[in-house]
């Protein structure tokens, strides 16, 4: 059956079919060629089809059951995580659903494909259901974070969200308190990640902390296979001088916000004293990337990996990583898991996120600034503060203006501010002091652009603004273009940004402040809360840094108001492009060598 499995691989599911139907004759009693006929019919848009020839080997005993629906959960994983296509996962789902085998992971399985395939509407409607059948904590708990994570996507159901987030926070406390030790592999996995919804509803890092952290340790203390990945050959036996082998571990190793800002770290590091290895997770099987190429060009070995955070350590222990720097912190369980297998001597979380709280990862870089002074108190991981900032660009690359004034029929002697950020971070209580701005400067016109639900978002700022007594007229929504270097060079059509709170932009920051256009930002505690204020430090300006909701609104009023203000701001940013530490990216390299060649120098000194 090498051949049929083979056709059915590539796609060519007619050629298939056949086949499977010539085995079934020859081997009536064999499942899996009634199973990978029915994937063909169905894949070939016959569904009823697909779904008797199921039945046929289906009785009506649970172990039956469960073995069909074990294929189909592998199958959808397969095809949905290793080719990218969630759509077709989400289709074989739907199909085994169809024939009510009452599976609950069918359910969980769909609702994590639908919120893949940003199906956001769809992932709550079934998260609900799993949640009505959920009976243990740790699947309760994932029912919510599905169901968070699509009404965040959104962002525009702020009242729900703040009533499921209180209700998450609490049966996190549940389990902690109940401290498991019996969790399967998905339900730890599934745990690492559960806490990310926290910077988006409120800036209080000492709670979220404490709780993250507690929440890692359970699931570092249900990984039995630690043992198994611990580097077992200790450098302080080999002290020659070597190049240390630095791994950088990520998902988004690519055209995304880690791989645009952290691809100048490869570009830049010292190949006699570093040996770069990149581990790229869930890579693309088709298609080209150039920051991923920028990125394995300027590595000694690159990988691309799937899903299986096994294989993966097992890589990183026998490519001997002396320190392995993870840029995914709990966006992606798979890193979690790698990372807690502690395939590495040294374990560092940077740039992708706030820090993940699993035991096993020794440091979290930071900066003077991105951090509070007092933060050590509630991380587990040792803070590293650079020099001067936690993540530099030599640059940005930027094409022409696509949407201009006229386009959009705002006068030219308008002030135009611009919000562009996804529906995450779209926080209502920023939004009314946005709104605030807008009223008190005259003909000013806010622009809105981000990954959202548009109707919903479009809505939920015009009732916003109403309420405020804003007339609708003065929001633009825009949308979305093809590229990122158009997306940067759209910005010019702005006087001034307006950042989120209490989670703030990153990567726009820096886009942003690229293109030399004044920003307001709100500073809080958390890390998510400080991004633009280090990022603005490190470009040389303060003008727009707001330290409570007032100075927020008084900033983005006098930047509007006056010109010579943002001319001003203007030129410096022009200027700092020079010499700022933000867009020295080789000094930013050379400062993040002196750390890992520190905390190396710690990790072999004799206790």
């Amino acid at each position: 059956m090498d051949k049929a499995y083979e056709l059915f691989n590539h796609g060519q599911y007619p050629d298939a079919a056949t086949l499977y139907e010539e085995a079934i004759e020859l081997e009536p009693d064999v499942k899996s060629h009634y199973w990978y006929l029915g994937l063909c019919l169905l894949f070939q848009g016959q569904l009823e089809d697909a779904q008797i020839t199921w039945w046929i080997t289906i009785d009506e005993s649970d172990s039956s059951k469960n073995e069909f629906v074990e294929f189909l959960r592998k199958i959808a994983t397969d095809i949905g995580l290793n080719l990218n296509r969630f759509d077709m996962a989400a289709s074989i789902l739907e199909a085994g659903i169809g024939l009510e085998l009452e599976n609950i992971y069918l359910l969980t399985d769909l609702a994590r494909f639908y919120a893949l395939s940003m199906r956001h509407a769809e992932c709550i409607e079934v998260a609900k259901q799993y949640r009505e059948l959920a009976q243990d904590l740790p699947n309760q708990v994932f029912a919510n974070h599905l169901i968070l994570h699509s009404l965040l996507s959104g962002g525009n159901q702020w009242q729900e969200i703040f009533a499921l987030a209180d209700s998450q926070i609490e049966l996190l406390r549940l389990l902690i308190q109940e401290n498991l030790t019996n969790l399967t592999s998905a339900e730890r996995n599934r745990l690492f990640i559960a806490t990310f919804f926290l910077p988006y509803i409120k800036d209080d890092p000492a709670k979220n902390r404490t709780l993250q952290n507690q929440l890692a340790k359970v699931c570092q203390n249900n990984l039995q296979s630690l043992s198994t990945f611990l580097p077992t050959e200790s450098p302080k036996n080999n002290p020659e001088k070597r190049p240390l082998k630095i791994g950088y571990l990520s998902h988004c190793l690519r055209k995304h916000s880690v791989g645009w800002l952290s691809r100048w770290i490869f570009k830049h590091h010292n190949r006699e004293q570093f040996n770069i290895h990149a581990y790229f997770l869930f890579d693309k099987p088709e298609g080209t990337d150039s920051v991923r190429e920028f990125i394995a060009g300027h590595c000694d070995k690159s990988y691309k990996l799937g899903h299986d955070a096994t294989a993966i350590a097992k890589q990183i222990q026998e490519d001997q990583i002396d320190i392995l720097v993870d840029l995914d912190s709990i966006t992606l369980d798979i890193s979690c898991e790698v990372m807690a297998l502690k395939p590495a001597h040294v374990q560092v979380t940077w740039l992708g996120l706030d820090a993940s709280g699993i035991p096993t990862i020794d440091y979290f870089i930071a900066d003077p600034y991105v951090l509070p002074e007092n933060a050590q108190d509630y991380y587990s991981e040792r803070i590293w503060r650079l020099p001067s900032t936690y993540i530099a660009v030599d640059s940005f690359e930027v094409l022409f203006p696509t949407i201009h004034r006229s386009h959009l029929h705002i006068p030219t002697d308008a002030v135009v501010y611009l919000s562009s950020q996804a529906g995450y971070k779209r926080h209502p209580d920023n939004i009314k002091l946005q709104m605030q701005i807008i009223k008190s400067v005259p003909n000013s016109y806010l622009l809105i652009k981000g990954l959202s639900e548009q109707e919903g978002i479009r809505n939920f700022f015009t009732d916003i603004a109403i309420s405020e007594g804003i007339n609708r007229d003065r929001l633009i929504f825009l949308p979305q273009v093809n590229t990122e270097a158009e997306h940067r060079a759209n910005l010019a059509i702005a006087d001034i940004i307006l950042d989120t709170y209490p989670y703030n932009g990153a990567t726009t920051t820096m886009e942003a402040l690229w293109m030399c256009i004044p920003l307001v930002t709100r500073v809080g505690e958390q890390f998510a809360a400080r991004n633009s204020y280090t990022m603005m430090i490190n470009a040389g300006i303060t003008e727009g840094i707001a330290w409570s909701d007032q100075e927020y609104i008084d900033w983005g009023i006098r930047l509007g108001r006056d010109e010579s203000l943002r001319k001003q701001v203007f030129w410096k940013l022009k200027e700092s492009r020079k010499t700022a530490p933000l867009w020295d990216a080789e000094k930013f390299t050379r400062d993040m060598e002196s750390a890992y060649q520190q905390m190396w120098d710690i990790y072999v000194k004799p206790k």
